[in-house]
């Protein structure tokens, strides 16, 4: 084997052991690392081998710091590594290392304890939060308005980066709550629909109602203004439409003033 071809097996294979947490094979170890002055081959191969693992334990706790929180350091630390050792790394950056985080916590939770729907649900919501802060946002965009002689037909466009959730938990109060410094209780169940979009490069989360969370799915989905309407009137059909019409003004001046729209 000439020497570049030798120097790719040995680097294919440091990576592959480094990055593999069973147990070194101390007798391939010694047929291609040195010892040193006070440490085996395979001693010296398994302090990369924890710190490469370290790192990446690292990168979960820095991503998901309300969940930490509200597990607790060990439990977190016990399913980040069944998650990595479930999907280890494949990309080229660790920006991609938690993508199937809230899935793989979804797959293997209980399903008889419900705290752990409320778990992977906080999982999701910082997921979002960290995607839509690196992700495409308004702050280039023109300032929104609508247009002069706007009818029911007038379809809008919400800006990028604009995602809703529904949550059976009150997971975006929980974090609230984390994020001012106040420690709060594990919640009951309670449906929660939220609206999350970047505004000046700051992820800013909107509760919502159901009719609200309705009406700006349908224009998501691209509905006219006038069918969007029909999609919440339906979700609160015992509201009388005058009512709904004099909240639905209040609404859509707050969402424009929150910077839902971009046009």
């Amino acid at each position: 084997m000439n020497a570049p071809a030798q120097l790719t097996a040995v680097q294919q294979w440091l990576l592959a052991t480094i990055a593999d947490p069973a147990p070194i094979d101390a007798a391939a170890v010694c047929n291609r690392l040195t010892p040193g002055p006070q440490q085996s081959p395979e001693q010296r191969l398994s302090i990369y081998q924890h710190a490469y693992f370290a790192r990446l334990l690292d990168v979960l706790r820095e991503l998901f710091p309300c969940t930490r929180f509200a597990v607790g350091d060990e439990t977190f630390d016990e399913l980040a590594t069944g998650y990595l050792l479930r999907h280890p790394p494949r990309s080229y950056t660790l920006a991609r290392l938690a993508d199937r985080f809230g899935e793989y916590l979804d797959e293997t939770r209980p399903r008889d304890e419900p705290w752990s729907r409320f778990v992977v649900e906080l999982v999701r919501l910082e997921e979002a939060i960290d995607h839509i802060f690196d992700g495409p946002g308004p702050e280039r965009l023109p300032p929104f308005a609508l247009p002069a002689g706007a009818d029911a037909r007038l379809q809008l466009r919400l800006v990028p980066g604009f995602e809703l959730h529904t949550f059976s938990f009150p997971v975006s109060d929980f974090y609230t709550d984390w994020k001012a410094g106040r420690k709060p209780a594990w919640p009951q169940p309670q449906e929660q629909h939220v609206a999350l979009l970047r505004r000046d490069y700051v992820v800013r989360r909107y509760d919502l109602t159901a009719v609200q969370a309705a009406l700006l799915t349908a224009i998501r989905g691209g509905a006219a203004l006038q069918d969007a309407l029909a999609a919440a009137a339906a979700c609160e059909p015992a509201t009388a439409f005058e009512e709904l019409s004099a909240l639905v003004r209040r609404w859509f001046t707050h969402w424009s003033a929150a910077g839902f729209f971009a046009a």
